[in-house]
């Protein structure tokens, strides 16, 4: 399933159909979609993080640049790793192989409970999107 509201969700449940397994929306700090997210994590959905580095709308963030240099990574490295520590699937996307295998290297460290509460603190709703997205679609 991608990109599904609750209210597509809902809809499928009503039916009696089978609960999807996954569900792929943007996610990152800027659009945390928390709504849909405690929804899929109170229903075993698994989430998928599409665009999960804002298609670099927001890598130059103050925020964002400071973490990242404290751990010595790129930016794009931090929002793959909040991602993952958020429970989500990223789904970083490059054409570039240095940023492919930069953006696998995110296990060597943590960012602490006050890092991810900053970049918490950073969710715009939907202004912070950077694709469309139907999961508010009728």
């Amino acid at each position: 399933m991608l990109s599904s509201g609750v209210h597509h969700l809902e809809e499928i449940k009503e039916a009696g159909l089978e609960q999807p397994a996954v569900n792929q929306i943007e996610l990152h700090p800027w659009c945390q979609q928390r709504g849909i997210v405690d929804y899929c994590k109170n229903n075993g959905i698994l989430l998928e993080a599409y665009s999960p580095l804002t298609r670099g709308k927001y890598l130059d963030n103050e925020v964002l640049v400071e973490i990242a240099e404290k751990h010595k990574k790129e930016p794009a490295q931090v929002l793959v790793r909040w991602a993952l520590q958020m429970g989500y699937v990223p789904l970083p996307k490059s054409s570039q192989q240095t940023r492919i295998v930069s953006n696998s290297q995110v296990f060597d460290f943590e960012l602490s409970k006050d890092e991810m509460d900053a970049l918490y603190a950073l969710d715009m709703g939907a202004e912070g999107a950077t694709t469309w997205h139907p999961v508010n679609a009728p």
